[in-house]
């Protein structure tokens, strides 16, 4: 049996249109097939939808996997896409944008399905379903009432009202006791339109209306079949039940997405009609409201009873001013679960997202709406969609922004947010100080600091350390007062300031701000809640820093969640990190791991997948492969210099890391030129004394040594031992290092005899280094880039 997702039930009253199914399936062996509307018949009903479904439950039996992708909105599109990526089981990303391409990827593939049909709904506008189709041995079958579908992205097939027989045999079947000459009369006044005919259809069978009679009520009213149609079976419902009218037209204001129960259910707490109020206080009736809507043909109804899906048409034909859009969004907002980061309240915010654009939602002043927005704004951005984030927040701010308050300031920054992981951190970064300037001028101070920890996360990806360093000092300060020390806000604030005391190289302050900060989120928050593994992930990083590698392995066998979540790659990392540092062999395999994971969540330019990679580049050195360290660091270096920058201090981290490279295969020339400018660059950015800065002076000097110049050599060799001794303490792995270089350098043997004492001391007699340094080599201190 084939995978059906989403697939809507089978029409049991289809009727007809045996050549257009054939049309259909010929035609869809050359490429993707659109429905569109037959010339003259623009205003719909034609049964484009109704084909579609038929069509995918025909031939099911001969596909491996059905899909329907209501598309009349991207976000609903990018939704069924994603829960397409689960059925495929393909590697979760952080990022939906790689999600969807590893959809269409895998579909171009055939793997693990070779034979698909993808069905795409309503799809109005072709620009937005183009980079979504895909190709390979598959179908693509395309429902819209847009004309504008080029040749080039789909073969056009137009679907017109039925011919009168089978109009015929459409009413026939529905009603078996309809004679010939009846059905004939029917379906020449209903002008064969196949909506007009379904919805006679369902009158009669609720009401028991003859044709006779149906007719004599039709003829009465003016307008198209499909109008006059609609308007009889809404009177009729409206006879049978004013509260189901009334549903009806809430219903009809979002028409074109399914409106769960729950948000009628929702409403209950409204200034409504009493018969509508009756009617919402009980779910037994609610339910039996939307039945008895879909029984005069209205809108379909799910198997389950609990979705009603109005047609597009429904909001038209009732006539736009039937309902006061206030109430649907009220409606909507009473809906709101709050929390959108939470995702036990995932469900409910994409039931609510399709319909924001119906209801209008953006144009309401209400504050409670406006919050609706937003929380939907981040409901995107917590599913990593951030596209549909960003959309959605930057037609929020163009609305918004004549009048500037707390919300439209609150968008901005959400905005910003999207942007920054969309790539467009300028933008990100210059939007974020406009709006912590707004915020400060309106003395918000709580909204003003969470903006603040946003223009700190654009200074470290700019490489200014300090600067960021700063700015969270005083948020902390500002956030304690406020708040007080123990809530989660304040606490990711102090995480914060603790990423940047790492980035600057005070792995001593960051070690005890993240134990403090582990401390109270381990009071406060559930086991395994993301932002204890987060405080615990750079407590391990920070022990690393300061070369405490076997508590750094300590903290590293604590449970990291899910394997393929932020804090358990940087797990996977810092183990691959302090393998290397212990000489196990199994260092390298760790780290390929670790690369291949980070790649498949974040993709190839995210900062975390650069980072795994020059880990994986030391791991090659260790393990004597320079060739693929120096592969993997020049690709490390154009990714940082994309991201980041040229003068980004991880950019010349990297190089730094590919000049030790460089001087292992014998070219010292070559790597004193790359040490000489990022020294220069790393002094400028992150001072003389940073643990980047003393790396690579440390491989300058042997750069120096190797090219003839042993006087500046040994001065720089001194002076970065002093400093590493002031910064890290005498008894650092790297402090140690730069000790054995010196006294190596120096050819003093008691100078010798000491330092190797205390490599031995730290590593034992069997580990590489001490191996190296009895080999009279030259330590090394490689950079591995924390956290960003």
């Amino acid at each position: 049996m084939p995978v059906r997702g989403a697939l809507p039930p089978r029409n049991p009253r289809f009727a007809g249109r045996e050549d257009l199914l054939t049309q259909v399936r010929a035609l869809l062996s050359d490429g993707p097939v659109v429905l569109l509307p037959a010339a003259g018949h623009q205003f719909g009903g034609t049964g484009r939808t109704q084909l579609a479904v038929e069509y995918a439950h025909r031939y099911a039996d001969t596909y491996d996997l059905v899909w329907w992708i209501p598309a009349e909105q991207p976000a609903m599109t990018r939704a069924a896409l994603a829960a397409l990526a689960r059925e495929l089981a393909l590697p979760e990303t952080n990022d939906l944008t790689r999600t969807l391409s590893a959809v269409r990827e895998a579909l171009n593939r055939g793997e693990p399905r070779r034979s698909w049909l993808i069905v795409f709904e309503n799809a109005d506008q072709p620009e937005d379903i183009a980079p979504y189709l895909p190709g390979g041995d598959g179908h693509v079958l395309v429902t819209s009432g847009n004309s504008r579908w080029s040749d080039e992205l789909a073969q056009a097939v137009p679907v017109a009202v039925f011919g009168r027989a089978d109009s015929v045999d459409f009413l026939r079947d529905s009603d078996p006791k309809l004679s010939a000459v009846d059905a004939d009369r029917l379906a020449d006044r209903l002008q064969d339109v196949p909506m007009a005919l379904d919805l006679a259809t369902a009158v009669r069978s609720v009401t028991g209306w003859p044709a006779g009679e149906y007719l004599r009520r039709y003829d009465e009213r003016t307008g198209d079949p499909v109008h006059i149609a609609w308007s009889l079976a809404a009177d009729g419902l409206q006879a049978a039940s004013p509260a189901a009218r009334q549903l009806l037209e809430l219903g009809s204001f979002l028409a074109g997405a399914p409106v769960s129960w729950e948000l009628f259910w929702a409403a209950r707490g409204l200034d409504l009609s009493p018969e509508l109020a009756h009617t919402l206080r009980v779910e037994r009736r609610l339910k039996a409201a939307l039945r008895l809507i879909s029984r005069y043909g209205l809108a379909d109804l799910d198997p389950a009873g609990e979705r009603l899906l109005v047609h597009p048409l429904a909001r038209d034909l009732l006539g736009r001013d039937s309902t006061d859009p206030s109430v649907v969004r009220a409606m909507l907002a009473a809906a709101d679960p709050g929390d959108p980061d939470n995702p036990a309240n995932h469900r409910r915010y994409a039931e609510i997202v399709p319909h924001l654009g119906r209801a209008e939602a953006l144009d309401a002043d209400a504050e409670e709406i406006r919050q609706l927005v937003i929380n939907c704004i981040r409901f995107h951005y917590a599913g990593g969609d951030y596209e549909s984030s960003r959309d959605l927040a930057a037609r929020a701010v163009a609305r918004w922004q004549t009048k500037t308050n707390e919300q439209t300031l609150l968008a901005q920054f959400h905005l910003a947010n999207a942007l920054r992981a969309t790539g467009r951190t300028k933008e990100a970064r210059d939007l974020n100080a406009e709006t912590l300037r707004g915020q400060r001028e309106a003395g918000d101070d709580e909204l003003a600091l969470a903006t603040a920890n946003s223009v700190g996360a654009d200074l470290r990806l700019r490489g200014h350390f300090e600067q960021a360093r700063q700015l969270d000092a005083d948020n902390l300060v500002r956030y304690r007062r406020l708040l007080g020390e123990s809530l989660p806000m304040a606490l990711r604030c102090a995480n914060n300031l603790a990423v940047d005391l790492r980035l600057l190289g005070d792995f001593r302050g960051a070690r005890a701000l993240d134990e403090q900060t582990l401390r109270q989120r381990q009071t406060i928050l559930a086991d395994g809640h993301s932002e204890t593994l987060s405080s615990r992930a750079g407590l391990a990083f920070d022990l690393y820093g300061l070369g405490d590698y076997p508590a750094a392995r300590a903290v590293l066998t604590a449970q990291w969640g899910e394997p393929g979540r932020l804090t358990g790659l940087w797990a996977g990392r810092f183990a691959a990190m302090a393998a290397r540092r212990d000489g196990r062999k199994q260092a390298r395999d760790l780290a390929e791991v670790n690369v291949a994971a980070f790649r498949q969540r974040f993709g190839e330019q995210h900062v975390e997948t650069l980072g795994a990679l020059v880990t994986l580049a030391n791991c090659e050195r260790a393990a004597g492969d320079l060739d693929a360290a120096h592969g993997l660091l020049e690709q490390a270096m154009a990714g940082y210099r994309e991201v980041l920058g040229e003068e980004h201090p991880f950019t010349l981290a990297a190089a730094v890391d590919l000049a030790g490279v460089v001087r292992a295969a014998g070219r010292p020339e070559q790597a004193r030129a790359m040490d000489a400018e990022s020294l220069s660059g790393l002094r400028r950015s992150v001072g003389r004394d940073h643990p980047f800065t003393l790396s690579c002076a440390n491989g300058f000097a042997a750069d120096l040594l190797a090219t003839g110049e042993a006087q500046p050599s040994y001065e720089i060799a001194i002076d970065t031992l002093t400093r590493s001794r002031t910064l890290r303490g005498d008894l650092h792995p790297d402090t140690l290092a730069c000790a054995w270089n010196v006294a190596l350098d120096s050819a003093d043997e008691t100078s010798q005899e000491n330092a190797l004492a205390d490599l031995i001391k730290l590593y034992g007699d069997q580990h590489p280094i001490p191996a190296a340094a009895l080999r009279s080599e030259r330590l090394e201190t490689e950079i591995e880039p924390p956290p960003l």
